[in-house]
């Protein structure tokens, strides 16, 4: 009689069998990382791990990688980029993943890029903004989602066509809160609007003395920029809605951090969520394509929430690298980068491809096209889909730049 033994994944082998059916059966493991406790953006770490996690269902399901079964690991980061680079080199040197994906916090992922370069690994950035990223021009470092310079750029340009003439921002003191300070100031600088800003901790959560402070300047600012994540974003827009400073039809507020696209957004919130303005790289339905549609039906139907960009990116960060695999043949690191570098895959936001431009510097290994939104919610408890799309211009759903309550 054959004793059996499990490998990885759950497969059953038996060990009578051949050394090359074990190896073909042997489950290729992908490893993620995400915030999943404070201090980091808890919600939005559920969001990239779930959207992991269905990526990793669609392809067990229709036969895996390379006919080999495919495992998820995912470590907690809490945001906090020295728990990163322990996850990640956990994923790296113990658990022998393929490659990895995720992150959200840009000090995060600017940590652990030295890591994977280390270790050989592959690095998938998702929900991490900071141009610094991709900036460090690391070969095993690509990014699926925006670089400041890319997103607040186009939000610049939004606000100038939304003719703002007084701009407040409050950002953390990571290099993704200075960077939205820095491509707001470059972009605005031949406008004639003023540009003021303060910096605090991230964990900072009683923002009262910035918040009073511009609603006794004089002229109020017509636009604050609240560059926040995690639990401490919703605080701030809670406590400028409370001390009656926006938004109102003097002054809007423009959330920076991806907290406002998730369901908790409006239980903190509550009505005072309506006009509050957000940032999404990527809506579902945009485009509305097959994958973006049969994607976000499948994370609702399994986590009870709809699937919003950063869901999309833990998805997307996962498929590219189970195309790459699939492109190489290979689970070799060099091969798989280099696949990578030749990546056309039509996502759930678009065809990702990683160009190898270095100027300027961001711009390696960035996915150039990704699809970036100005929302207003115009009701309680919209979804991001829901909300009103202010910019581009060519997907605006309102003829109004911004919505007045």
């Amino acid at each position: 009689m054959k004793r059996t033994t499990r490998l990885a994944g759950g497969i059953l082998l038996s060990l009578g069998a051949s050394l090359d059916a074990a190896v073909a059966q042997e489950a290729i493991k992908i490893g993620g990382i995400a915030p999943l406790s404070p201090p980091g953006g808890v919600q939005t770490g559920e969001s990239l791990r779930d959207g992991m996690t269905i990526a990793v269902e669609e392809l067990n399901a229709t036969g895996g990688i390379m006919g080999r079964p495919v495992e998820l690991l995912v470590e907690d980061t809490s945001g906090v980029p020295e728990k990163g680079v322990a996850a990640f080199e956990r994923l790296a040197t113990s658990e022998n993943v393929v490659g990895v994906t995720g992150s959200a916090h840009s000090a995060v992922c600017s940590a652990v890029g030295p890591v994977a370069q280390e270790t050989n690994t592959v690095f998938i950035a998702g929900e991490c903004w900071s141009d610094d990223v991709t900036a460090a021009q690391i070969p095993e470092v690509f990014r699926i989602t925006v670089a400041n310079s890319l997103v607040y750029s186009v939000a610049a340009d939004w606000v100038k066509e939304a003719g703002f003439e007084n701009i407040a921002i409050i950002s953390e003191n990571s290099d993704w809160g200075f960077g939205i300070i820095d491509v707001f100031e470059q972009n605005l600088e031949d406008t004639g609007a003023t540009v003021t800003s303060f910096t605090a901790e991230r964990t900072v959560s009683d923002f009262t003395p910035q918040l009073l402070q511009l609603k006794r300047a004089d002229p109020q600012p017509d636009l604050i920029v609240a560059g926040f994540t995690g639990s401490n974003l919703l605080l701030m827009l809670r406590q400028a809605y409370d001390l009656g400073l926006a938004p109102t039809t003097e002054t809007a507020i423009f959330a920076a951090g991806a907290d406002v696209l998730e369901p908790e957004f409006w239980d903190v919130m509550g009505d005072a969520g309506q006009y509050v303005i957000g940032n999404p790289a990527g809506l579902p339905g945009k485009p509305d394509t097959e994958l973006s549609r049969s994607f976000s039906e499948a994370y609702e139907a399994e986590f009870d929430r709809p699937a919003n960009a950063v869901a999309m990116e833990g998805y997307d960060g996962v498929m590219v690298l189970a195309e790459a695999i699939e492109a190489a043949q290979s689970t070799e690191t060099d091969a798989i980068e280099e696949a990578l570098r030749n990546l056309n895959w039509e996502g759930t936001r678009g065809t990702i491809a990683f160009p190898q431009t270095t100027e300027p510097a961001w711009a390696f290994q960035q996915w150039p096209d990704v699809p970036i939104f100005v929302i207003q919610y115009d009701a309680p408890n919209q979804t991001p889909t829901d909300a009103q799309i202010l910019w581009p211009r060519s997907e605006a759903t309102t003829d109004e730049i911004v919505l007045k309550p």
